[in-house]
């Protein structure tokens, strides 16, 4: 009786030891993301801010190309990544360095989509 209710005792901290998940360090963001004329901003309604253009902004671009209407169109996209000071003061106060691109809404029909 003693050595099962040891061994139970051990099992269940062994069982509550579990190491936590990895906690995703970037924030997810929706908005409006729009690329013209080297500038890119990202409208999350309650604010706007620049985005960094580097490989993962240029990737966001091209996948939204097919579903533009015209140059100016704001594609509504789901992303991942930082907010940034920016270093250069010109433009936004705030940038967004994209991580990862979620999903992108198809604005002619609503659609939701997921790139590779």
């Amino acid at each position: 009786m003693k050595k099962t209710l040891i061994f139970l005792f051990f099992a269940g901290i062994i069982s509550c030891s579990e190491t936590p998940k990895k906690a995703d360090t970037n924030p997810s963001f929706y908005g409006e993301f729009l690329f013209y004329a080297d500038a890119a901003v990202l409208n999350t309604g309650s604010e706007i801010y620049g985005v960094v253009i580097d490989e993962n902004m240029h990737q966001l671009n091209e996948l939204c190309a097919p579903v533009k209407r015209d140059e100016y169109d704001m594609i509504p996209v789901y992303i991942k990544g930082e907010i940034v000071d920016n270093t250069n003061k010109d433009g936004w106060e705030k940038l967004i360095k994209i991580s990862s691109i979620d999903s992108l809404v198809n604005p002619k029909d609503n659609s939701i989509f997921k790139p590779n």
